[in-house]
């Protein structure tokens, strides 16, 4: 007794196998020849029956399939002489010639024309698979993209030509709408005018125009309308539904508001330089008073004490000259300074460091202040100084603010900032260089008057009211007609 063991596992490889097999070009080759030679057997056959010269398309559109098109027409031509040799009818030269060549052309004809169809057919397949292929790229792309627009710690947007936000990430979103109201939707649908002005007057709407790819720093403003200043990278183009506009957005205040305070902690220390080599010089000049000073006692009256006297004299002139130095004799140079701008800007510098040390803002600004003459970065100095002596004054006080007011009197705009702090226990020496309270070297008060003075404004304390409140004065600047 015989067994027959059959792996069933191995059905699927066998079946694999055998229509590989039949879809091989050796398979087809061999099945058309062997069918050309079926053919004309059963031609030579039925001798005096019905001719089979158009079985011979067959094969040859099987065989078509495998071989390349200079290789049809000799293919045609065996398949001729085979059709020819193996029918009943006599060749004759007026009616062989025409029958081969009928013969010829129509086997020709056939295998080129299935070899043409298969060729285009396989195009069509290779340009659907690139097709295919390039779409997958494409939607890893835009998968990448996307994560990357959602994910981004950088707000990004995008705008149509009209100002429109069509989109905004999270971070878009939260900058917009502020750390407290974190998640909530309110960017997407609104306008660049109420978010970034400046963005929103970009040229996107004109066909043709050229792209825009650059950056810009400006001012913008969240939903509660508190300005911050921004960094801005966007580019323009145009899509079949018209301009678009994308940007990428950072919020630049806090570095604005760290250089600015390493502005004015460079200028602090290049004066405490400067007033040191003042006073090392003064030193020197007290000590040849003190030397004089021990000789007239020493000395009688006589010649001697006369050109005692006269030293004593040009050293007593020595210190008024150093005395009479101000710092405001250095000149900065002014220039017209737009006020409203500037207000803005220092509301952004100011108000997160206050918010940080938990002191409220007021913030009580006239509209339509006109242009001063000033110098920006010593003004700006000057109001920081003012702030951090605030926060010092504060210190650990719960309830504290501060309030900054601004209004325009006479050609002269008057800006005053007060607080509800402990107030100020010497202001007499409030501007002295030397009077230092509390561990400072005094010196903030002093040089920020003498920046005013420099441009012509002032720096004055407001005694009587409670708290601690300073007014700056400046010049309006004329209209010019």
């Amino acid at each position: 007794m015989f067994y027959v063991v059959v792996d069933t596992e191995s059905w699927p490889s066998i079946a694999m196998l055998i229509y590989s097999f039949f879809r091989s070009r050796s398979f087809r080759l061999i099945g058309g020849l062997c069918g050309i030679a079926l053919i004309a057997f059963a031609d030579r056959e039925l001798h005096d029956g019905i001719p089979l010269a158009l079985l011979y398309l067959l094969p040859i559109c099987v065989m078509s399939t495998v071989l390349r098109r200079w290789q049809i027409p000799t293919l045609g031509v065996i398949c001729t002489l085979v059709a020819e040799l193996s029918d009943a009818f006599p060749w004759t030269v007026s009616e062989g010639i025409a029958r081969d060549v009928l013969y010829f052309c129509a086997y020709t004809g056939a295998g080129l024309y299935v070899s043409e169809v298969l060729s285009r057919r396989r195009q069509e397949e290779a340009h659907i698979h690139a097709m295919q292929a390039e779409m997958e790229t494409r939607r890893g792309v835009e998968e990448q993209l996307r994560l990357l627009f959602a994910n981004s710690s950088i707000a990004i947007i995008s705008a149509d030509e009209f100002g429109a936000v069509l989109q905004a990430n999270e971070a878009a979103e939260t900058l917009y709408s502020g750390e407290k109201e974190h998640g909530t939707q309110a960017l997407k649908g609104a306008t660049l005018r109420v978010f970034l002005p400046s963005l929103a007057q970009v040229p996107i709407r004109k066909q043709g125009w050229e792209h825009l790819r650059t950056m810009m720093q400006c001012q913008g403003f969240r939903a509660s309308g508190e300005p911050f200043l921004a960094d801005v990278w966007f580019s323009t183009y145009m899509t079949s539904s018209g301009g678009r506009l994308t940007a990428m957005i950072v919020d630049s205040s806090f570095e604005m508001r760290d250089r600015e305070n390493a502005n004015l902690e460079q200028v602090m220390v290049g004066s405490r330089l400067a007033v040191g080599a003042l006073s090392h010089e003064i030193r020197n000049i007290c000590a040849a008073i003190s030397v004089v000073q021990q000789n007239l006692l020493l000395s009688v009256p006589g010649d001697k004490q006369l050109m005692e006297f006269d030293a004593l004299r040009q050293l007593v002139d020595a210190l008024e000259r150093m005395a009479s130095v101000e710092l405001s004799l250095v000149k900065r140079q002014a220039a017209r300074l737009k006020l409203e701008s500037f207000l803005r800007d220092l509301y952004i510098i100011i108000q997160a460091s206050l918010s940080e040390a938990g002191i409220a803002l007021d913030w009580q600004i006239d509209p339509g202040l006109p242009d001063v003459w000033a110098d920006q970065p010593s003004l700006l100095q000057v109001f920081l100084n003012l702030m951090r002596n605030a926060e010092k004054a504060f210190g650990s006080m719960s309830g504290a603010r501060l309030c900054v007011k601004a209004s325009s009197t006479g050609g002269l705009v008057q800006i005053t900032v007060s607080d509800n702090g402990p107030g100020v226990s010497h202001p007499d020496e409030l501007f002295r260089p030397f009077a230092a309270h509390h561990g400072a070297s005094g010196l903030g008060l002093y040089l920020s008057r003498a920046m005013m003075r420099s441009f012509y404004g002032d720096l004055r304390h407001q005694p009587g009211l409670a708290g601690a409140t300073f007014q700056i004065e400046l010049v309006a600047a004329e209209v010019e007609e």
